[in-house]
């Protein structure tokens, strides 16, 4: 009988504290563990989770990475591969269905990855979201926005973290918007192709649903609010921010809306053990609509621990737990209000970083993380993975947590220095 082991993919470091996050439940189960990775080497860190680190130079050469989890299979049986980053989630499905390895499947990853397919199921459903169309040129784009009207948005059909991602509000936006469009992500180059999505504007409040997924049934659900779209965060550098809804406002209207579109939306999708971050808008006259949905972790730095917080639910240890479709959840009944806001940033030479004691007078902070330290040379904001840092905060109720979320935002931007 073959021995078994777990399988983990990975083209970021592991090693540093946003990594190890991510693989430290792997110590809970007492199989073999491969890490394989283009960026990492076995080392006594790397020891620490995983037994053995294959280096590849390409994840993304699909053969080459058939050769090494064939070669595994000769001698092992896969438990469970992991491929939990969003750009990776299309690959580790491939593999699945190559291999025959329990977990999400080729078809399944699809309709998470592809949002024209996400979308299309959604509309063969008859569930709530926007019209959309594919656009290989800026024709293509002006003709289906005097079909339904401006603005329109254009997106990658399998990009993340709004790269690319516009809402165009006329004829000359769109002509532009094709001429400069440019893939300069390293995590977005390897998959992306020449075909941009067109969606109908949905004009409404932002909130995200994250969920743990067993059997394809919901088992655990946490609705959270954004202070600030993600459209408006990626184009005009607003904060990114949300607010966590404990289970004290589990009977109000939106929230039982969201849920149970978000329910709908998982069945329609086929989506099965795995953890999901969805998107969707509610408008004046209260009507919720889909936005997308990843089979991923959500904003993983931030979201996790304010979710955490509220519910007693850590999404990295069911990340783990449920690939091997396991799910035990411990919830807390009486969270507070949990916040997250992400922390600005400024290009050039950091000559000055606020710090943690610099906001003691704000009550309720959690955690207070920053990247950087002074003498790094940083980027100016181009989408919305791109921060200084970020805190968790907690109150009793949601107007007062959006008040200390943003005094942090504000003073924490006045008291950062650079040098250009």
């Amino acid at each position: 009988m073959k021995e078994n082991i777990l399988v983990y993919l990975c083209d970021i470091p592991v090693t540093d504290k946003s990594g190890r996050k991510w693989v430290e439940r792997l110590n809970a189960y007492p199989y073999k563990k491969i890490l394989i990775s283009p960026v990492e080497e076995y080392s006594t860190v790397i020891g620490e989770y995983f037994d053995d680190c294959i280096k590849i130079d390409n994840l993304f050469d699909f053969d080459k990475l058939s050769q090494i989890v064939r070669k595994l299979c000769e001698t092992y049986k896969i438990l469970a591969l992991y491929a939990p980053k969003e750009n990776l989630i299309e690959l580790g499905g491939k593999l699945r269905s190559h291999f025959g390895i329990q977990g999400m499947q080729e078809t399944q990853t699809l309709a998470v990855r592809d949002k024209w397919i996400m979308k299309q199921l959604l509309h063969q459903k008859k569930l709530p979201t926007s019209k959309v169309a594919i656009a290989f040129t800026a024709d293509d784009a002006i003709e289906f926005a005097e079909k339904i009207g401006y603005p329109i948005v254009a997106k990658h059909p399998n990009g993340f973290a709004t790269i690319n991602t516009k809402a165009l509000y006329s004829k000359e936006e769109i002509i532009r918007y094709f001429e400069n469009l440019t893939v300069d992500n390293a995590l977005l180059k390897p998959f992306v192709d020449k075909r941009i999505l067109l969606e109908e504007f949905i004009k409404g409040e932002e909130y995200h649903c994250d969920c743990i997924v067993k059997n394809g049934k919901v088992v655990f659900s946490s609705v959270s609010k954004y202070l600030y779209n993600c459209m408006e965060i990626a184009t005009k550098n607003m904060p990114p921010a949300s607010i966590t809804f404990p289970h004290s406002e589990d009977e109000q209207p939106i929230i039982k809306k969201i849920r149970e579109l978000n329910e709908q939306v998982i069945a329609t999708l086929g989506i099965n053990n795995t953890i999901t971050h969805g998107e969707y808008f509610v408008c004046e006259n209260q009507e919720v609509y889909f936005g997308e949905i990843g089979a991923r972790i959500g904003g993983s730095d931030v979201m996790p621990p304010s979710i955490e917080n509220t519910f007693g639910v850590n999404l990295f240890t069911a990340m783990i737990d449920i690939e091997l479709g396991i799910c035990e959840i411990s919830e807390k009944k009486d969270g507070k209000f949990s916040g997250m806001i992400c922390l600005p940033q400024k290009a050039g030479e950091i000559t000055y970083l606020p710090k943690k004691e610099e906001f003691a007078d704000i009550e309720g902070i959690i955690q207070f993380e920053v990247y950087y330290n002074v003498g790094d040379k940083v980027s100016d904001v181009a989408d919305t993975m791109t921060r200084s840092g970020f805190a968790i905060v907690e109150s009793d109720d949601f107007a007062t947590l959006k008040d200390k979320l943003l005094l942090i935002y504000t003073r924490f931007s006045e008291n950062l220095q650079v040098r250009a």
